[in-house]
């Protein structure tokens, strides 16, 4: 993945002098003054510390001489990649950079909004379930079609789910699902826009989830009704993964879903960065394509070399008008009017390749609570792409023609 140097970041951003505390984001979504500084692999955690002591150093002593900032708010820390998070005027961070004499950054780019792949919310009935389990064209989106699964159910599995944040008391997760991480401090640990909630009840719920016995776990990065930034979706994430890693046999019976992402050109994304090396540590991450019917090359993480990258078909197995698309996508999976849970205990019906993820996130758990010889990323990835139907999407635009199935049937 190509990157830019310090310097180059500099230089493409400008010297601004700092207007406000708190300045409102820009036509492209970048936030002015916030910047996500990513460390080279390798470094020993004394190096780290140390840049990170003296960054800190450095705002501390010009903040007395310049509008004040809010410097380092996060570090991030997953296997090989370490990055930090925070708010420096110009010359400040110009600053940090020029001191770095042991050449610990990697790159700079600046935070951004970040949103989520849904589209326009409309009632039709669910049907993604079962197209989940069917090798046959379905007839039509309508209610009552069968969904065939083994009983195990995802038992055993956990899917952390990214987002605005679950409802884990609506009662159709049946006590499946729990609160794990919020990088909201400021709203309440809860879903107000129910995005969240919707893609969790997907991937887990008893009526409409993939994996019915699977754990869900809550990792609110996004408020309302999707506002955030990459800083918040890197807490949050970075959490996750850790909560992964460090608690026993949970390593390879789980899996982390991204319904969300952000535009991006030819320079590096911490993100995409964090999702490869949670890879490498054994930690799959199942991302959106994204809805502006582009190349998934343009978005992260979707563009992420290890994240495994879906887009969004319809029931009648053709590729979702607004579905991203390309080489980086690995399998279609339902996205178009699908219904899921709501929020207040209700129901609604979403489209989006965020849609897509939960099934493609829910199969997972699935599997891993089924099968043996899943144990890594590369192993379940596989499986996945295994089991898929294969040449059957319409209009798949140069993308790999699978359609998700769980292999619960044979004709």
């Amino acid at each position: 993945m190509p990157v830019i140097s310090a310097t180059a970041v500099l230089l493409t951003l400008g010297f601004r002098a700092l207007a406000a505390p708190a300045p409102a984001p820009a036509a492209d979504g970048i936030i002015p003054g916030e910047y996500i500084i990513s460390l080279k692999p390798g470094l020993a955690r004394s190096q780290i510390e140390s840049h990170l002591s003296r960054a800190a150093s450095v705002h501390t002593r010009r903040r007395r001489d310049t509008t004040p900032t809010g410097g380092i708010s996060k570090t991030f820390s997953i296997g090989s990649f370490n990055a930090y998070a925070g708010s420096f005027d110009e010359a400040t961070l110009a600053e940090i950079l020029s001191g770095d004499v042991d050449g610990a950054v990697a790159s700079v780019e600046p935070n951004r909004l970040v949103e989520i792949d849904a589209l326009v919310t409309q009632d039709a009935a669910p049907w993604g379930l079962a197209s989940l389990s069917s090798l046959n064209q379905l007839s039509s989106s309508s209610d009552g079609q069968p969904y065939t699964y083994d009983d195990s159910a995802g038992e055993g599995s956990f899917a952390y789910i990214v987002d605005t944040g679950v409802q884990v008391y609506h009662p159709d997760f049946a006590g499946h699902a729990v609160k794990g991480y919020s990088s909201q401090p400021d709203e309440e640990f809860d879903d107000f826009g129910g995005h969240g909630t919707h893609v969790a009840g997907t991937v887990g719920s008893q009526t409409y989830g993939v994996a019915k016995k699977a754990t869900v776990v809550d990792v609110k990065v996004l408020a309302g009704f999707g506002t955030g930034s990459v800083a918040t979706v890197l807490d949050g994430y970075n959490w996750a993964v850790n909560n992964i890693t460090d608690t026993p046999g949970r390593l390879a019976k789980s899996v982390i879903s991204m319904s969300l992402g952000f535009p991006v050109s030819t320079t590096a994304s911490a993100l995409d960065e964090a999702v490869n090396a949670a890879y490498d540590l054994g930690v799959p991450t199942v991302v959106s394509a994204g809805n502006l019917n582009q190349d998934a090359s343009r978005r992260s993480p979707a563009r992420a070399a290890r994240a495994f990258t879906v887009a969004a078909a319809d029931w009648n197995r053709t590729r979702a008008s607004f579905s991203n698309f390309g080489s980086l996508v690995e399998v279609f999976a339902p996205g178009v009017e699908v219904r899921s849970l709501g929020l207040d205990n209700g129901t609604t019906v979403y489209s989006g390749t965020s849609q897509a993820v939960p099934h493609v996130t829910g199969l997972i758990a699935y599997l891993r609570g089924k099968e043996e010889g899943l144990a890594t990323p590369d192993e379940v990835f596989a499986r996945v792409m295994e089991l898929a139907v294969e040449g059957v999407v319409r209009d798949p635009q140069g993308t790999a023609n699978l359609l998700a199935f769980n292999g619960a049937v044979s004709s």
